[in-house]
């Protein structure tokens, strides 16, 4: 099979069979970029930033960072319809399938759509800028919170659209669509299909995910707020000590008790 064979255009007419297409790594990060995210918003919305609670949600954030960093480089080396190569559109043509979408002459593809596609950047790209904008938060850049809070609700909206557009997709085209992440099958001809799911390498994400996030956990002190990111040793402080002061409002509180003592 070679793999010049595109997976993003639309389905060869040849009334395709349910075959192979989404191998096993991208099947567990699907879902382990939904679970992550998941919780941490969840986590950072019913918990205050200074509570012990609130630790999870940084913690979920750099278990996810870790689990993006592993599909980028299965985006470079893993099965064709999984590289970024297969799903890599210009805006053009992102602009010419909405335009198809809004007339009713939309397709179904063996792989992403070009919507879809754009949704997978976002999906990837937004949580390392959440993660990264969390850790200037904790060092003390203010202007770092707005727009963690603006990249956090910009994943919200990619997500929801991205929801929206599956449950269109499965009603207008009924092609079983969202349980391919599921089963990791789709109606492809053959020549678009791929022959191994790779469960070694999904099992070798599913033990690398883990154990960095079992390394977090086991390295983390709650009392310190500090954690040790494994393999490379560098100690995070997260969050930040709801003791700690702003410089004037430790003056002031010194003032006010100078005064109580007089």
């Amino acid at each position: 099979m070679s793999d010049s064979v595109p997976t993003s255009r639309p389905l060869a007419a040849e009334a395709p069979s349910q075959r192979l297409l989404w191998d096993l790594p991208t099947r567990l990060f699907h879902w382990a970029l939904a679970l992550l995210f998941t919780g941490a918003f969840a986590v950072a919305l019913l918990s205050s930033e200074h509570s012990q609670a609130f630790l999870v949600h940084m913690l979920l954030g750099l278990v996810l960072v870790f689990a993006i960093l592993l599909r980028l480089i299965w985006g470079l080396v893993g099965s064709r319809p999984s590289r970024f190569t297969s799903f890599l559109f210009s805006p053009g043509e992102l602009a010419r399938y909405i335009r198809t979408v809004m007339a009713g002459e939309d397709q179904p593809s063996a792989g992403h759509n070009p919507g879809a596609s754009y949704a997978i950047y976002g999906m990837l790209l937004l949580p390392l800028g959440l993660v990264l904008t969390g850790l200037l938060k904790t060092s003390g850049q203010k202007w770092a919170e707005e727009v963690h809070a603006a990249f956090a609700y910009g994943m919200v909206a990619v997500v929801g659209l991205h929801l929206l557009g599956l449950v269109w997709h499965s009603r207008r085209h009924g092609d079983g669509v969202a349980l391919a992440m599921v089963h990791g099958r789709r109606p492809v001809a053959e020549a678009q299909a791929i022959t191994s799911p790779q469960t070694w390498a999904g099992l070798l994400f599913l033990l690398l995910v883990g154990g960095w996030g079992l390394g977090l956990v086991t390295s983390f002190d709650p009392a310190s707020r500090q954690v040790t990111l494994p393999l490379l040793g560098t100690r995070l402080t997260l969050g930040e000590d709801k003791a700690k002061k702003e410089p004037g409002e430790a003056v002031g509180e010194r003032g006010r008790k100078r005064h109580d003592d007089d």
